[in-house]
C-alpha cells in the first residue's frame, strides 16, 4: 500500500497530544506508517479490521458507527482523516465538535481531489471561526479549526436507518455508510438470479455471506433456499443495516462483524460473495485471495461457494490454489458468477 500523506500529515500532530484526544478513523489505513502509541489518544472507528489492528498494537480503540456513548465535553484535540463518504465526514466533523471541550481544536486532513478544502471551509464556518491550514504539498492538506460554539453540517442524518432500495420481494432498510446504501447493486442482483441454478444438487442447510452489506444477498438466499443465514461485514454501518433487515423479514441466521470471515470458524454448505472491489478497497490480489481464502476455509467439502465480479478480476486463477473444481457458467456484458468446489 502507497504512503497516504494525509494521514502522514495527521501523525505529525499526535507526537504533540498530551491531553484526551479523539481519533476518528475509518478508510485504509496504513498500519506500516502508525506513530508510536499515544495514551492520549481514544480511537473510534467504523471497520473491524481497523479496529483490530489498533488494538493488537496497544492503541485504545472501539468499533462503532457512531459516538453517541461517548461523553461530551471531554476531549481537548479531535482527529480526523476525511473519509470518501460525504454524509459520513460531515458526521464524523459533527460528532468530533460535540465531544470537544470548549476552544478544543479539531483537525482534519485529506487530499485536494477528495475535497478537503470545502471540508475545510465548512467546518470552519460551522464554528463560526477561521481554519490554521498548512500543506504536505500542492495535493495534501491539513487545517485545525477551534470549537467553541459548532453549527452541526448536513449530515443526511447519518444514523438512522431508513428504507431505500426495493425489488419485488423486499424494501430494504440501509442508511449511509454502507457502500452502495441506497441502490441494488447489479452484480448481487445477477447472483440472486441464478442462484438456485448454481446451487442445484448440493443440500444447503447453512449459508455464509461474505460482506454482506445492508443484507440484499442474505435475504434473497433465505428466501430462495430456506438455509440458516451467517451474514458478515467489515462496516459497523453495514452490519446494523443488515441485522434490522433480518429483523424486520424474519430472517432465519446471525449477522457478525469480521474482517473477510477471519473469526467465524464454523462451515456452511454454501458460501457466497460480491467482493468490494470498489473505490476505497480497491482491486488488489491480496483482497481478492483473502476472500477466496476466506471461502475455501469456510465451506465444507461437499459445499458450493459463488462469487460474482467484475469481468475483468481474474478470480478464477486466484482459486486455482484453493479450489479443485472452477467454473464460470454465467458471463454477461459487465459480470460474470463463478462457482467453486471441492475446497483443497
Amino acid at each position: 500500500m502507497s504512503r497516504d500523506s494525509a494521514f502522514a500529515l495527521l501523525f505529525d500532530e499526535f507526537r504533540q497530544i498530551s491531553a484526551p484526544a479523539l481519533w476518528l478513523v475509518d478508510d485504509n489505513l496504513d498500519f506500516e506508517t502508525l506513530p508510536a502509541v499515544n495514551p492520549s489518544v481514544h480511537a473510534f472507528t467504523n471497520r473491524f479490521d481497523i479496529y483490530q489492528g489498533l488494538t493488537e498494537r496497544g492503541w485504545q480503540c472501539d468499533f462503532c458507527d457512531g459516538l453517541e456513548n461517548v461523553t461530551a465535553n471531554h476531549y481537548h484535540t479531535a482527529l480526523i482523516r476525511i473519509p470518501k463518504e460525504k454524509a459520513r465526514a460531515h458526521h464524523l466533523i459533527n460528532q468530533a465538535a460535540a465531544k470537544l471541550v470548549a476552544n478544543g481544536k479539531l483537525i482534519i486532513t485529506g487530499m485536494k481531489q477528495e475535497g478537503i478544502k470545502g471540508f475545510i471551509d465548512r467546518a470552519a464556518k460551522a464554528a463560526h471561526s477561521s481554519a490554521e491550514s498548512w500543506k504536505a504539498d500542492k495535493q495534501t492538506w491539513a487545517a485545525a479549526v477551534t470549537i467553541n460554539q459548532f453549527t452541526p453540517l448536513d449530515d443526511q442524518d447519518y444514523l438512522t436507518l431508513r428504507q431505500a432500495p426495493r425489488d419485488e420481494s423486499f424494501h430494504f432498510w440501509s442508511k449511509p455508510g454502507v457502500f452502495g446504501w441506497d441502490k441494488i447493486d447489479k452484480g448481487s442482483a445477477l447472483l440472486v438470479e441464478h442462484l438456485r441454478t448454481l446451487s442445484a444438487g448440493v443440500e444447503i442447510k447453512s449459508l455464509l455471506d461474505l460482506g454482506c452489506g445492508y443484507g440484499y444477498l442474505s435475504l434473497h438466499s433465505h428466501r430462495l433456499l430456506g438455509a440458516h443465514i451467517s451474514a458478515t461485514d467489515n462496516n459497523a454501518a453495514a452490519v446494523a443495516a443488515c441485522r434490522e433487515n433480518f429483523a424486520q423479514f424474519n430472517t432465519l441466521g446471525e449477522v457478525i462483524a469480521s474482517d473477510c470471515g477471519k473469526s467465524i470458524e464454523s462451515r456452511f454448505d454454501a458460501v457466497i460473495c460480491n467482493p468490494p472491489f470498489h473505490s476505497g478497497f480497491g482491486i488488489s490480489g491480496d483482497l481478492t485471495e483473502r476472500f477466496i481464502q476466506s471461502a475455501a476455509r469456510h465451506l465444507t467439502s461437499e459445499g458450493v461457494a459463488i462469487f460474482v465480479t467484475n469481468l475483468h478480476i481474474g478470480l478464477e486463477r486466484k482459486a486455482q490454489p484453493y479450489f479443485q473444481e472452477i467454473a464460470t457458467p454465467v458471463v454477461t456484458e459487465h459480470f460474470k458468477l463463478i462457482r467453486l468446489r471441492q475446497p483443497r
